[in-house]
């Protein structure tokens, strides 16, 4: 096995840069890229190792999990429960255009006890049966502060973020790992991990 570097007793899952994994590996692999979108989709040697050599070995918990996160990873404009204490991903965001004469949809939060419906167009939350976007003043103000202070906007939510102490390294609440500095997604691009200055 690739990873564990022991003899593989049974299962042998052979990925197309012909690399062989155990059963366990594998599936701690893509249980690891459910939680870090950094590591998803599961690679070997930069090749994405295809769901079909797997799912048949996942548990339906696992396999269910995996297909989410896909769904959600692969959405660059993501909508999440408008809840902060949830967070959960609802979907994509709706764009201004294909609602402009009407309001955008709602979505009610799937999650266990979460009772929140928040907008798929401004990703506020929705408290009424009538919801209309409005162009926010103090919205347009804070956009207007951190393009001024240099500060940057998430590549998957568009929430504004500050950094004050630390690596470039960010992490949105929405789960969005990206660099500081480009804001492209983290380990995308070859700018520096930190600056001296902001680490003390």
């Amino acid at each position: 096995c690739i990873i564990c570097m022991d003899a593989i007793i049974g299962v042998d899952i052979t990925t197309p840069c012909r690399h062989h994994y155990d059963k366990g590996c594998m599936l701690d692999l893509f249980e690891s890229a459910t939680k870090d979108e950094s590591l998803f989709p599961p690679r070997c040697c930069r090749q994405t190792i295809p769901l079909c050599l797997v799912q048949a070995h996942m548990s339906a918990d696992l396999l269910k999990l995996f297909r989410e996160k896909s769904e959600e990873f692969g959405t660059l404009k993501r909508v999440y429960c408008a809840d902060p204490a949830c967070s959960r991903f609802l979907g994509p965001q709706q764009e201004s255009t294909s609602w402009s004469l009407r309001s955008p949809a709602t979505k009610a939060c799937p999650a266990a006890g979460c009772t929140t419906n928040t907008c798929l167009g401004c990703k506020n939350k929705v408290s009424g049966p009538l919801h209309r976007c409005a162009e926010n003043a103090q919205d347009a103000q804070v956009l207007g502060l951190g393009h001024t202070e240099g500060w940057a906007r998430c590549p998957g939510c568009a929430n504004m973020i500050e950094l004050s102490l630390g690596c470039y390294h960010m992490t949105c609440r929405c789960k969005t790992e990206f660099c500081y500095l480009c804001k492209k997604r983290w380990k995308t691009c070859v700018c520096p991990q930190w600056d001296e200055r902001r680490l003390h």
